[in-house]
């Protein structure tokens, strides 16, 4: 982890948080340090078989600054990063060339102590939404003439709204499914005597939020995790995973319900972070 000198120490707690691949020539990776001396992002190249090969570019955030997610937009010209312990959202613009990038700028979180972890992108470029993990909401934003994201004033709740304590939960990811027509987001419960939950959110075309179709409980409170996989090739199949009691769920999203309809239990002490489809 380049950057801050103390970045790539032993004796830090700094960490390797994210990484994002770029799908356009020059194919560069994208990743992010976390916790301590996390202020810059990373840029690696890649060799001829996809291996990292040069770390190429240390670009500044801000000292306080701990990325937790990126997301491009459709072109892969704009990135914009979650920064979930400086409360802000940044905007690079990525060089065709390079792939080296540049400050557009940055936002602040609608409420100081969001926290923003993950950040998705409607297909359309002209919606952005950024989960809050200690705000547990879903923000929703318009993409502007900069590429820079606007707040619209819309949130949506991740818990139960109104009677239960929010510093209780985490919230975790989003993710669109397949089409694009729906967005999925989860949260965490601190302690194991809660259930985490899942919701669903009905798009339009273009990205604006319709409709929260649901909130529903998860079967434990997720641990770290309870991170939602939708699959890459249908809006029918996610995976959730849990490292509460260690295992990965498939559900079943038809006709707008979600059902549980498989559970796989591997309880290995720190299983299942996330899961990702392959085939």
């Amino acid at each position: 982890m380049g950057g801050h000198p103390s970045a790539s120490s032993s004796n830090t707690k700094t960490r390797a948080i994210f990484v994002l691949a770029a799908k356009t020539p020059p194919y560069n990776v994208y990743g992010n340090p976390f916790y301590d001396y996390a202020g810059y992002g990373n840029v690696f190249s890649v060799n001829e078989k996809g291996g990292l090969d040069l770390n190429i570019q240390n670009y500044e955030y801000s000292p306080n600054s701990a990325i937790h997610g990126m997301v491009f937009d459709p072109t892969e010209t704009y990135i914009y990063s979650a920064d979930m312990w400086g409360d802000r959202i940044w905007t690079h613009k990525k060089d065709s060339q390079t792939g080296h990038l540049t400050l557009v700028g940055s936002i602040e979180t609608p409420v100081s102590g969001d926290h923003p972890r993950w950040v998705e992108m409607h297909p359309s470029g002209k919606y952005f939404y950024a989960l809050m993990e200690a705000g547990n909401t879903l923000a929703v934003y318009v993409i502007d003439e900069r590429h820079m994201p606007v707040y619209t004033h819309v949130t949506f709740p991740l818990i139960p709204p109104g009677r239960l304590n929010r510093k209780s939960y985490r919230s975790d990811v989003v993710f669109l499914s397949y089409s694009s027509k729906y967005l999925f987001a989860t949260s965490r419960a601190n302690s194991f005597d809660l259930t985490g939950y899942i919701s669903a959110f009905r798009l339009s075309a273009i990205g604006s939020v319709e409709q929260q179709m649901f909130l529903m409980p998860t079967p434990t409170s997720g641990g770290h995790s309870n991170a939602v996989s939708p699959c890459d090739f249908s809006d029918e199949w996610l995976a959730l995973t849990d490292d509460h009691k260690g295992g990965v769920e498939i559900y079943r999203f038809h006709e707008e319900y979600l059902a549980r309809v498989a559970r796989l239990d591997i309880p290995d002490p720190g299983f299942g972070m996330n899961a990702i489809w392959y085939d």
